[in-house]
């Protein structure tokens, strides 16, 4: 009966349609940043650059940067290294060789600011100018 029950409950979750993801706030004190890697370097995981717990090269990894970084703002640079929210939330260093500032090439308005969604996870609200 229990296998029965679970099973009708999972058939009702697939049914169930997504919501879509809403920005339901803005993070302060941080900006976007983009990785400086070509749309190849992009698309291999292993050029992805590393977010570390400390602004060291020895420092615990923590994980790798998304596309879109959040990093502090003001620019807060140590030995090399931005501070940074990886994107679980937990705070982070990454090299600032390997960050560029935001920008959309097709449309050069678009702002990014970070936020926080409807999935209470960290993404990015990109501003368009209406017209």
């Amino acid at each position: 009966m229990t296998a029965i029950f679970l099973g009708a409950m999972s058939a009702v979750a697939v049914a169930q349609p997504r919501q879509p993801l809403t920005v339901t706030g803005h993070v302060q004190g941080y900006s976007c940043m983009m990785l400086n890697l070509t749309n190849e370097q992009l698309a291999d995981w292993e050029n992805a650059p590393a977010v570390l717990a400390e602004p060291s090269p020895n420092a615990a990894k923590l994980g790798v940067a998304t596309a879109n970084v959040i990093v502090a703002s003001p620019r807060h640079e140590v030995n090399g290294y931005l501070q940074m929210l990886h994107m679980d939330g937990r705070p982070g260093w990454i090299a600032a060789n390997k960050v560029v500032p935001w920008r959309n090439v097709s449309n050069p308005q678009t702002r990014c600011i970070p936020a926080m969604m409807s999935n209470n996870r960290l993404g990015f609200d990109y501003i368009r100018p209406r017209g």
